[in-house]
């Protein structure tokens, strides 16, 4: 017999947007229901939607600067926190950060395969953790 999902409870939505910092997006995909109904049982709930930039500020600099230290890329990082890679150049050029030459970059960088080895999982274990 087929499993069927289960869809996530109205509180277990809002404890994963408000406690613990998920994106609509994020939450859409762990429930396998769409972005807008998120979004529609967030609002019904009165629960006030983060903008843009309140959203790109969840995570601190400091965790931006060890997950590149890590050797990973931007879009790697963007791809495990769920931001926009010109966000998080951005957000490293406003804190004079030094970025890698992209020589560099390619020599201590992880491949597509090392990346989803190493990393796929750490975006879940990165929510729980309070970097601020």
């Amino acid at each position: 017999m087929k499993d069927i999902l289960t869809p996530l409870t109205d509180k277990r939505i809002i404890y994963l947007y408000v406690e613990s910092k998920y994106s609509c997006r994020d939450i859409a995909k762990i429930d396998s229901r769409s972005e807008s109904t998120i979004y529609f049982i967030l609002k019904n709930n009165k629960i006030v939607l983060r903008n843009k930039s309140e959203a790109n500020k969840i995570f601190s600099d400091s965790m931006l600067i060890f997950l590149y230290n890590l050797g990973l890329s931007s879009p790697q990082i963007s791809q495990i926190l769920g931001i926009h890679s010109t966000t998080i150049i951005k957000r490293f050029k406003k804190i004079n950060f030094s970025l890698r030459v992209r020589g560099n970059a390619r020599a201590i960088g992880y491949t597509r395969q090392e990346f989803q080895k190493y990393f796929y999982n750490i975006k879940n274990i990165i929510q729980e953790i309070s970097w601020q």
